[in-house]
């Protein structure tokens, strides 16, 4: 299973997956914004912009969590 979680900046979506991953044996948090954080290092200043406007970030993130997803399906 994949649990999504959405919202604004600030609003506690990183506190609310760890706490559902330590409720949940078994569980992998998986946050896209380290992603997006890789991608912004990478690019020279000149370009950079908010990484969620990159296709590079949405099929990154996207790769990521089918690699993880398929991983996990395995145990």
């Amino acid at each position: 299973m994949l649990l999504w979680i959405n919202g604004p900046f600030g609003g506690g979506k990183t506190q609310t997956a760890y706490g559902l991953h330590r409720r949940l044996r078994g569980s992998v948090v998986c946050d896209p914004e380290h992603v997006g954080f890789d991608l912004h290092r990478m690019t020279p200043p000149s370009l950079r912009g908010d990484f969620q406007d990159l296709p590079a970030w949405r099929q990154g993130v996207y790769e990521v969590l089918d690699m993880t997803l398929a991983a996990v399906r395995l145990f």
